[in-house]
Formats: structure tokens, C-alpha cells, sequence
């Protein structure tokens, strides 16, 4: 979703107030970091699909592969797994697991477990469940400590997608499973697990409420350990509009905010003594989706038109935070800087150029006079507005008239699932879900993804289809990088949809904490919600 700052202290004594929220015990010289969110938080690793959700799910519960944290890379390697094996038609996965780990009940991890969350993930349909439906064929235990996943067909993103895989403890959930849809399984403990913990995760849930407040502890047998000075405790709180958490900084009263508050806000922080921002490049992008099915949007001069004449400066000017810092970087095309198949040499949408667009507009079938364009802003992020505006200036200077309103996210949703009520223009962030371009480019640019929020472009190309589906069935490696090469270029040559910037998440933190992730070059993994390691965070 990573800047570089300094830390201080922290230490708490009993009964301290730790956020904006009520007091919890804390024994003498225990630490405290204290993060603030605007979303609500789901602990349940299956059913979570939001960033806050990951940042939660992700201390709490421990995935087969993670992405290094030694500093000198971010490859995604083995984690609970101590091995994993591919044998050569590329569909079978023989998991190798570590011996001796726990589960904050005691519990030790087997190949059982795993076998337990891959089937929980695809029959409770939830959260990144679409990563894993249609690809795997089944997963069986051949030993205590020996997990093996059978795919329906070769897929180059199974490896990387095993990153939204918990490991829950199936003893645990299914002695407190309620009343439910899945039969012998009951709720699958769907219930139980949105309020408590069954995890391996180097912290434990003290109490959860997923719309105030969250409170983990240190899980002392975890099994990596601990950094030394890592927080003690961690205590979420949520809802946080601009000015609470304004006034929880001045207070001292919050360590550490999502990067979602404005930059005006971010400005004010700024001012406050010790409060810094860190930035975490590659890890979302931000569209102008186009709906390619309505007139003039379904002629690519016009749509070609309308992105050279955007003022792209002034786009990537609305996250600046002060000269030198800011939150955007311009785009090169559909996918993010940190994905393979990325291509540097790529033009980046850095200025507009209303000599091409005017060139573009000529080979256009369409006149501008004979169709207005209607643009939608998120009623939920007023910046979107200021864009909206900003394309309704640019694009009159093409001689297009254009319509602005905003919308709530579900009404927009609901618009989105039919071509024909989709808006033509409309602002959204992408993120990927796995550190893979067939989880970024597939869920946006196949033609089979129209009405999706992330497809609100309604694109269909039948030689990106092609290229998209090969890619699924490709290994890892030089080639399949290749290919996302081309499909990256033939996207972006389609224009479609106007690539207005990679956003920088400039993460609001006061340094009473040193953060590895983001304050150590080269640790920044591009996985939302992966970055937020607390265990190797450093209280001072």
C-alpha cells in the first residue's frame, strides 16, 4: 500500500490510556504501539479482504510464504513451510512444514491444519478465496508434517498467492464451530473467529470489537521470536475521521495512521514535533476507469484523446504534501513498478500533450458536441472531486461537455454491474493481491471481469485475453515476464483506462518507533498490509 523516520519512546504503566479509546491493563514497563484506522478490521485471515484486515490478519496469523525480511531481498519464500516443492508438470505442491510451531492455544501446527484452511477458504467463498477457486483441485495430508496441494492446471501465481493463505488451528475452531451453512463444519467457526484468535502469529488478540478497537499481545512462544524493543502491545482503534486523529497526535495519543488521510491533514501532522511520514511506493495505482461500451468511450482515438489531454501535473499535484515529498509517482501503463513484467522504458503520463490529444481526437468517429461525459467522484474521498473538475476543465478545451455527480461506494458498486449504468469516467485505487501481474492484470483488463469494481473499464480485447490466460498456466520465470511485458504494452496502447498515477502511501507516525520496512532501503515487500511487521518494529 514506506518513509524513513526515527523512534522514541513508549513505555506504559498500569491503566494507561493507549489510544483514543478506554484504558486496558498493562503491566509495569510494557510497551505500547498505537495504530489508528478509518476502516473497520476483520482477524479472520479467510474472510478479511481489506487492507486493514491484512495488517491484522498478518500479526496474527502466520502464511506458508512470506516475503523475505533479511534485508536484501523481498522474494517471497518458504515461511511456516520449510520447503515447497513443484514437481515438473507444475500442479503438484509438496509442502515441507516446520516442526514445533504453536498456535497461540498451545496447539502444534500439522499438515492437517493446512489442509484444514485451504478447504475453509474455498467453501466459505470469502475474502481472497477467488486467488484459490478454479485452481486448486485438492489438498491432503501425507504425514504430520506434510501438506500436499494438487492444481487443476500449472498456475505461475499459485506460490505467490499462498501469501493470503492463514494457517488456522483446526483443532481450536472447530471445538468452538456454531450452527451453519457447511454441514459437519457448522459456521467453519466463521462466528468465533471474527472476535477471537487461532492463529501461530507472533501476536495474540487480547479482545476485538471490528468497528472500535482492536488489542493484541505478544505471543511469547512465537516462533521466530521477537525483535527485543517490539511493542508488548499493539491497540488498533478505528473510525478515525481527520480531526481525531489530529488531535490524537497532538495528545500523544496515536503512533501510527493509515496513509488514507488527506494531505492537508498530513501537512498539520507535520507540524507536530517528532511526527514524521513514511513512504511505501508500489503497492497501488490509481485508474480513471473508461467505459469502453459507451460512445465515444468505445473508440480508442478518443479514448487516447481525452488521457494526452489530461493535466497529469496537476493530478500528482493534489498528493503533495511539500516540495520534495509527495504521494504519487507517474504511472507507465496498467501495472505497478514493483510487479513483474513492468517495463521502465515505457513513456511515463508524467504532462499532457494537447497536440496528440487533438491529433487522436481527429481520427476519433465521434464529435465532441454530439456526446457529454459523465464523471463520478467518490462521495467518500473529496479529492476524488477536485479530479473530476479538473477532467471536466482539460476535456472542454477538446470541445466535450461533461456531467460531474459523486456517489457512495455501493451505490457505485451497484452502477458498475452493468455496462449500460456503469459511469463512463470514474476514479479508483487498484491494489494487487498477490506480488504478481496475473493477480493485478487479470482482475482488471480480462473481458470476463466486466462489472467488478476493479474492471469498471468494461474492457474486452480478445489478443490481452489470450495473452492473460497463457500467463495463468506459465512458471515463474524470464518468459512469463515477457509475456506481462506485452500484455502491459498492448493495455496501455488500447488506453484502457487513464493511468493517473502510482500512489505513494505516506504513512503518518510519530518516532516513538523505528519501522524496518519502511525506513530500511530495499525491505518495502509491495503486499498490502505485509509491511506492517510489528515483531521486528523497534520501540524507543
Amino acid at each position: 500500500m514506506k518513509s524513513h523516520i526515527k523512534p522514541l519512546l513508549a513505555c506504559i504503566a498500569v491503566g494507561v490510556l493507549l489510544a483514543v479509546g478506554s484504558p486496558i491493563r498493562l503491566a509495569a514497563a510494557e510497551t505500547v504501539l498505537r495504530i489508528g484506522e478509518a476502516d473497520h478490521g476483520d482477524i479472520d485471515p479467510h474472510q478479511g479482504a481489506l487492507f486493514a484486515d491484512a495488517i491484522l490478519y498478518y500479526n496474527i496469523y502466520d502464511m506458508l510464504v512470506f516475503p523475505s525480511l533479511d534485508g536484501k531481498t523481498t522474494e517471497i519464500r518458504p515461511h511456516l513451510a520449510e520447503s515447497i516443492d513443484i514437481d515438473p508438470t507444475g500442479k503438484v505442491y509438496t509442502i515441507k512444514l516446520r516442526a514445533n510451531v504453536k498456535f497461540h492455544s498451545g496447539n502444534t501446527m500439522t499438515a492437517d491444519d493446512v489442509v484444514f484452511s485451504m478447504n475453509r477458504m474455498l467453501t466459505i467463498q470469502k475474502g481472497f478465496s477467488f486467488l484459490f477457486t478454479g485452481v486448486v483441485k485438492s489438498v491432503e495430508a501425507k504425514g504430520p508434517l506434510t501438506a500436499v496441494i494438487t492444481l487443476n492446471e500449472p498456475s505461475g501465481a499459485f506460490y505467490a498467492s499462498l501469501v493470503r493463505l492463514g494457517i488456522v488451528d483446526s483443532k481450536t475452531v472447530m471445538a468452538n464451530k456454531q450452527a451453519g451453512d457447511f454441514g459437519e463444519f457448522g459456521d467453519y467457526g466463521g462466528g468465533w473467529l471474527l472476535k477471537n484468535s487461532a492463529g501461530t502469529g507472533a501476536y495474540e488478540v487480547v479482545s476485538h470489537e471490528r468497528t472500535e478497537r482492536t488489542v493484541l499481545r505478544k505471543f511469547k512462544d512465537y516462533f521466530l521470536g521477537h525483535h527485543p524493543k517490539a511493542p508488548d502491545v499493539v491497540h488498533f482503534t478505528y473510525g478515525n475521521v481527520e480531526l481525531a486523529v489530529l488531535t490524537a497526535f497532538k495528545q500523544g495519543k496515536m503512533d501510527l495512521v493509515r496513509p488514507l488521510i488527506q494531505p492537508e491533514t498530513k501537512r498539520e501532522l507535520l507540524k507536530i514535533k517528532g511526527v514524521t511520514l513514511a513512504a511505501e511506493p508500489g503497492v497501488n495505482q490509481q485508474f480513471f476507469w473508461l467505459n469502453n461500451t459507451k460512445a465515444p468511450l468505445d473508440d480508442v482515438h478518443c479514448r487516447r484523446a481525452l488521457a494526452y489531454a489530461l493535466d497529469y501535473e496537476a493530478v500528482h499535484s493534489q498528493e503533495q504534501i511539500k516540495p520534495g515529498l509527495t504521494g504519487a509517482k507517474a504511472s507507465h501503463g496498467p501495472l505497478l513498478e514493483t510487479l513483474p513484467g513492468f517495463d521502465p522504458k515505457m513513456p511515463p503520463f508524467a504532462k499532457r500533450d494537447l497536440a496528440k490529444a487533438k491529433a487522436e481526437l481527429a481520427l476519433c468517429k465521434y464529435k465532441p458536441a454530439d456526446h457529454r461525459i459523465d464523471i463520478i467522484w467518490m462521495a467518500s474521498n473529496r479529492k476524488t472531486e477536485r479530479f473530476a473538475l479538473l477532467m471536466q476543465s482539460n476535456w472542454k478545451e477538446l470541445g466535450f461537455e461533461s456531467d460531474i455527480s459523486n456517489l457512495v461506494w455501493a451505490h457505485y458498486v451497484t452502477r458498475l454491474a452493468k455496462p449500460e449504468t456503469a459511469p463512463m469516467v470514474s476514479p479508483v485505487y487498484v491494489s494487487p493481491a498477490i506480488p504478481d501481474p496475473d493477480s493485478y492484470l487479470y482482475q482488471s483488463y480480462h473481458s470476463s471481469r466486466g462489472g467488478q469494481w476493479s474492471a469498471g473499464s468494461y474492457f474486452s480485447d480478445a489478443e490481452v485475453d489470450k495473452m492473460l490466460e497463457k500467463g495463468r498456466t506459465m512458471s515463474v520465470g524470464p518468459e512469463r515476464t515477457e509475456l506481462y511485458k506485452k500484455v502491459n504494452a498492448r493495455i496501455r496502447d488500447q488506453q484502457a483506462a487513464i493511468f493517473a498515477m502510482q500512489l505513494v502511501n505516506l504513512w503518518p507516525k510519530r518516532d516513538t518507533f523505528y519501522w524496518p520496512n519502511l525506513e530500511t532501503p530495499g525491505m518495502n515487500n509491495g503486499v498490502q498490509g505485509a509491511n506492517v511487521v510489528i515483531r521486528i518494529m523497534e520501540m524507543r
